[in-house]
């Protein structure tokens, strides 16, 4: 089995397959600014699609232009409306680590207002997908991933490190966005309109320091302030989230009827499984062929975080729990940790490479007393000490860190429950910004920018480029996604 998620954003300690498969057509379908566009298949979560992609070389270094070059691959969402703008959209994805091409593949179905009249790019960010993608193929890896000391995480990178493809200080934020930059001009675009998540807000941030011309607007999805230093706040974020699940279990009737004492009862599973793994056997629902795989207390802590990410997942959750802790059958946990694995959507190599030169090089202290009474712990900081004290730390410069100042228009969104990045990082950011809004959408998780509709909220910011007059009465109507009180639903 899989261990999953369990470090910062969507950040996974795991090994990944790579880069979904990529076919490219010889013809050229189109011609934007210097860049040739051809045909191409992109594949992501076993579905492929056919849209527009081309190359850029661009130096692994660019203080050594003659050095290690890199091919960043970007892919084209054509607007579907005869008369198009010359503002197009720029998605920035997550992880660190995450491929846009992937993550973003049918962005343009999500947001049909905004992709009338609007080419949406996806460009991989350097070392994740098809742009030279830093992945890490580990030994004896369920081990190494459900160690909690130091030394383990130690061996972890040293064995990542082995198997990085040049030079490991050149992947992080403001390297990439001087890549953004370079597509940019290649395409001959004025201004982009950016549309970031999780992680992928924190690139947003850094371009619109060091290129706010290049920007006319920002969509900041899951905001992750520049001047916070991911890992040590991780646990108390997810803590909360989950405490608010089990809040919204209490005050509903039919809940507190279904699951009493919800809080006590998980406690007890964690300390479970804790102390004795189970070894489980059920049926694959994919492949139907019968599996028998060990669960451990790292693997609940990693279905309970990624849940909390998914507020539709998470209403399955407690009779999955209960059925485990009720009835000692651990088969649908099983089949849930599988589910949320999204490790093979990460480059292990390009996440060390920003989680230790832009994160865990801050971290001074750890505040192990509070992060001891979450469901989480402190070994996922104590984790990344670890590994990164192997790792080779690239230069983010003295104005990373700070927070942002910038009058370009930005919307800012939140999900009311966001484990991994609270409104409370909208609010911080927003501080700084002269030209902005933030919306917190109720009763959601991480990654809002697709629920309900917040699609439209976004094509009429992006279109405006003001956002003092954005309609928002619609999310009012989105209601809390109610818990499953057995596995045939929520009380009717």
């Amino acid at each position: 089995m899989k261990q999953g998620c369990w470090s910062a954003v969507l950040l996974c300690l795991a090994s990944f397959a790579g880069a979904g498969e990529l076919e490219v057509t010889e013809a050229v379908a189109a011609q934007v600014g210097e860049l040739e566009f051809r045909d191409c298949a992109l594949s992501a979560r076993h579905h492929r699609r056919y849209v527009q992609c081309a190359f850029l070389e661009v130096p692994e270094n660019y203080a050594e232009p003659e050095g290690r070059r890199l091919e960043l691959l970007i892919a084209r969402l054509p607007a579907t409306a005869a008369r198009t703008t010359d503002d197009p959209l720029l998605a920035i994805a997550g992880g660190p680590g995450q491929a846009a091409s992937e993550g973003f593949l049918w962005l343009d179905k999500a947001f049909q207002d905004l992709a009338r009249q609007r080419d949406i790019y996806l460009v991989d960010q350097r070392g994740t997908g098809h742009s030279h993608a830093q992945t890490c193929d580990l030994s004896h890896r369920e081990e190494l991933l459900l160690a909690d000391d130091r030394e383990s995480f130690q061996e972890l990178g040293r064995e990542c490190l082995s198997q990085f493809e040049g030079d490991p200080r050149q992947y992080v934020t403001p390297v990439a966005v001087r890549d953004f930059e370079r597509v940019r001009e290649a395409l001959g675009v004025a201004q982009w309109n950016l549309y970031s998540v999780s992680y992928g807000t924190r690139v947003a941030q850094s371009y619109m320091r060091t290129h706010s011309a290049a920007i006319r607007t920002a969509v900041l999805d899951g905001v992750l302030p520049a001047e916070e230093n991911f890992g040590s706040q991780i646990a108390l974020h997810s803590q909360a989230a989950l405490d608010a699940l089990i809040e919204q279990c209490e005050r509903d009737e039919a809940c507190g009827k279904a699951y009493p004492k919800l809080k006590p009862a998980l406690e007890g599973l964690f300390e479970r499984l804790e102390e004795a793994p189970v070894k489980v056997r059920y049926r694959d629902i994919s492949s139907g062929n019968r599996v028998e795989e060990t669960l451990r207390h790292g693997h609940l802590v990693a279905v309970v975080r990624m849940a909390l990410y998914n507020s539709e997942v998470l209403s399955v959750l407690p009779p999955i729990l209960a059925q485990a802790y009720r009835e000692e059958d651990f088969a649908p946990l099983a089949r849930l940790s599988r589910r949320l694995d999204v490790s093979d959507d990460l480059a292990m190599g390009m996440h060390n490479s920003v989680m230790c030169s832009e994160d865990v090089a801050f971290i001074d202290e750890v505040p192990t007393e509070a992060l001891q009474n979450t469901y989480m712990g402190a070994q996922m900081v104590e984790g990344l000490k670890g590994l990164c004290e192997v790792w080779p730390k690239g230069d983010v410069g003295a104005s990373y860190k700070e927070p942002l100042r910038s009058a370009i228009p930005t919307l800012l969104l939140s999900g009311e429950r966001d484990p991994v990045t609270p409104p409370s990082y909208g609010e911080q950011v927003l501080e700084g910004l002269e030209n902005a809004r933030h919306i917190t959408v109720p009763h959601r998780g991480h990654h809002v920018g697709t629920t309900g509709c917040v699609p439209s909220v976004i094509a009429q910011f992006v279109e405006s480029a003001q956002t003092d007059e954005l309609k928002t009465d619609c999310l009012k109507r989105l209601e809390t996604v109610p818990v499953f009180l057995n596995v045939n639903g929520p009380s009717p």
